[in-house]
């Protein structure tokens, strides 16, 4: 039993060869040469000699570690070599791309830095603003009617409110300027917006006069309108009585005649002319009368007029008086005369 030197196997007979890696045992003595019988078939060379094996450096791991270790270190070379090559390849390939990086960063960078500066600046803007006036609160200008026209008996007032309008903000009371435009009625308003409709009917025929127009103004340039109409709902027409009356004894003569009796009338205006036919006339002075309640003759003014010259008089009686018949008459003139007249009555007082 043997024990291989190169192996470490424990071999169990005496064979001159380790089976496990075929080294020579060296326990076993090498046979004599010069003593070893000569092959009939293959003679003795004396030139040819087996040449001789390393069995150290073969099966002797502690002596073969030198090579081992050049095999390591030239591969580790190799391996370095190549990690550098592909790093440097990736270095070349990288650099344009990391250039247009870096501009592409630095762009981005400047318009991050450049944002976060206006943002800075707006915000310090908006946070620390510049004073200012404050400006006072207004209201856009509105132009309204009123939501209804108004109808106002003779000399009736009413006070202008702007609830009598449909308004898109409040707008007071005080701020409002009031004004009557100018009209043959009478109708008037104060500055307040107090309206005093007017005591004249301006046509006997028409129940209610023009309408008159109400304004209000406001600082900011609103415009508030009433509409206004005055009369009390009559209509009068006048004409010439059917028959004459009798005055002054032998005086006679037809009048002027109203369909319907104007009750506590204060006055009136009436256009007169007449042309002279027949007789002469010794003075121009005439007389203006009323039938009082349609029953007593009431001198109530004196005018003038000349033959064939028409004018328009305005007759104040000095208290009220319900009549609806009016007569105009010559105050000196023959016994003999005829004339042809012409006449129109119009605002009415009351």
């Amino acid at each position: 039993m043997w024990k291989c030197q190169y192996c470490d196997k424990t071999n169990l007979d005496d064979k001159a060869i380790c089976p496990y890696c075929n080294a020579p045992n060296p326990a076993v003595q090498k046979p004599n040469p010069a003593n070893a019988p000569q092959s009939p078939i293959y003679p003795q060379s004396a030139n040819k000699t087996q040449p001789a094996q390393d069995w150290e450096s073969r099966y002797n791991p502690k002596q073969s570690s030198k090579p081992k270790l050049r095999s390591i270190l030239t591969y580790t070379i190799i391996g370095v070599a190549a990690i550098l090559l592909i790093v440097v390849l990736t270095l070349i390939i990288q650099k344009p791309v990391e250039r247009g990086l870096s501009a592409a960063a630095a762009q981005k960078t400047e318009a991050v830095l450049q944002d976060s500066k206006d943002g800075v600046i707006a915000s310090a803007e908006k946070e620390t603003p510049a004073p200012t006036a404050t400006p006072e609160p207004t209201r856009a200008p509105v132009v309204v009617d009123a939501a209804t026209e108004l109808y106002l008996d003779f000399g009736q007032s009413y006070q202008c409110s702007t609830s009598d309008f449909v308004l898109p903000s409040d707008i007071p009371e005080d701020e409002i300027t009031w004004h009557c435009a100018d009209n043959d009625a009478g109708t008037t308003c104060t500055k307040d917006g107090l309206i005093v409709a007017g005591d004249c009917q301006v046509d006997p025929e028409k129940v209610y006069n023009d309408e008159v127009i109400i304004t209000g103004s406001t600082p900011e340039g609103s415009v508030l309108y009433y509409h206004v109409y005055s009369g009390n709902g009559q209509t009068y027409s006048f004409g010439w009585s059917t028959s004459a009356r009798a005055m002054r004894g032998a005086l006679s003569g037809y009048t002027i005649v109203s369909d319907e009796m104007l009750v506590q009338c204060n006055g009136f205006s009436v256009y007169y002319e007449y042309e002279l036919t027949k007789g002469k006339m010794e003075a121009n002075a005439w007389s203006v009368w009323v039938r009082e309640n349609g029953t007593t003759w009431v001198r109530v003014q004196d005018i003038h007029l000349e033959n064939k010259v028409g004018d328009v008089f305005d007759i104040t009686l000095d208290h009220p008086i319900t009549f609806n018949e009016i007569w105009i008459m010559p105050e000196t003139y023959s016994q003999n005369y005829s004339v042809t007249t012409e006449f129109q009555v119009g605002y009415l007082l009351f």
